[in-house]
This record gives structure tokens, C-alpha cells and sequence, in this order.
């Protein structure tokens, strides 16, 4: 693409960019075989469409309703961009059976008082906690937070602690998180 005067991003490898002489910014996002094309300027877009069909064989699937799991609503008449994950949040909260869950306000509880296991109390919790889906419940979290939902940084942090050594205790904060995305859902960036 460098050879069309589209620069890579200095902040992401999958970023594309070229500037144009009237002051208008034509950007291409690439993620295995998806790519986003954004610009304010359609005649711009058409131009980058056009190379690419060029070059590779793509389909124009028109404007974009969702990428690599965010969904992406726009509102010309607002001008407003948002995006979420919440058709993925829903599904997480019911493959977990949290979607009849009891909702609640803050992310994490100030109740919680979070701590590592010690070896007494991992033993003794060990066969009732081996059931558990804590380390697929809070990577699908983790999934959820990264590029829509920030909020989630810190109550996730908190529970990625205990990965290694959950707990019942450490399992309540996170069936708190969910209540939380239950009450949330709607959330968007």
C-alpha cells in the first residue's frame, strides 16, 4: 500500500492512512481478510475500493454494521458513530446462565475484599471450585472490555488476580461483573 502514498500507522500495524491535498483522510483498517474503510469523503473511499478490486479479489459488503464482534450503529442525522459488543455480552450472559440475573449498578462491589488464595483455603475449595468457569468467564470479559467496554478495566483487572487460584469468593465478584454487564447492557461507545 506504501507504494499508493498510504502510510501505516505509527499506533497500529493494521491502520492505514493517506492524506490528501484538500485536507481529507482516507483510513484502512485490516484484520485478517476484514477490512473498514473510513473517510468523509466517498469519492476517496470509491478510490481505495476500486485499487483494492485491483488487486484482490473482495466483495463490497456496503457500510459496516459490525467487525470482529462490535457492532457498529451510526446516526447520520445525530452524527453520531457508536460501537458495542452487546449481542456478544448477551449471549455470554446466557451461556453462563446470568441473563435472569439480579442487576447492579457499579462494575464491583465495594463489599469485595478480594484476596489471593492461601494453600489451606485452595485445597480445601479446590473440588467444589474445579466446576468453575472462571478462567472462560473472565477471558470472555476481558474479550468484551478491549475496544468497547472500559469500564470494565478495573473490576476485570481485579478479578484476573485470581486466575491461577479462584475462589468462592473471587467467583462472586465475578458473577457481580455480569450482573453489572446485565444492568449495562445497552452501553455503548
Amino acid at each position: 500500500m506504501e507504494a499508493h502514498n498510504y502510510e501505516r500507522s505509527s499506533y497500529d500495524s493494521c491502520v492505514y492512512f493517506k492524506k490528501y491535498a484538500d485536507g481529507d483522510y482516507v483510513f484502512m483498517l485490516l484484520y485478517v481478510d476484514d477490512i473498514l474503510i473510513a473517510s468523509k469523503n466517498m469519492k476517496h473511499v470509491s478510490e481505495l475500493k476500486a485499487l483494492l478490486g485491483s488487486e484482490f479479489e473482495m466483495k463490497d459488503l456496503g457500510e459496516a454494521k459490525k467487525i470482529l464482534g462490535m457492532e457498529i450503529d451510526r446516526n447520520r442525522l445525530k452524527c453520531t458513530l457508536s460501537i458495542s459488543r452487546e449481542g456478544y455480552l448477551s449471549k455470554l450472559l446466557g451461556t453462563f446462565n446470568m441473563d435472569q440475573s439480579k442487576l447492579v449498578l457499579m462494575p464491583v462491589g465495594i463489599h469485595f475484599k478480594l484476596r489471593s488464595a492461601t494453600d489451606e483455603e485452595a485445597k480445601s475449595q479446590y473440588e467444589s471450585m474445579r466446576a468453575v468457569p472462571y478462567q472462560s468467564v473472565v477471558g470472555s470479559l476481558m474479550y468484551a472490555m478491549i475496544g468497547t467496554r472500559p469500564d470494565l478495566a478495573h473490576s476485570i483487572g481485579l478479578v484476573c488476580r485470581f486466575m491461577s487460584k479462584p475462589l468462592k469468593e473471587h467467583w462472586q465478584g465475578v458473577k457481580w461483573v455480569l450482573r453489572y454487564i446485565q444492568g449495562s447492557l445497552k452501553r455503548k461507545l
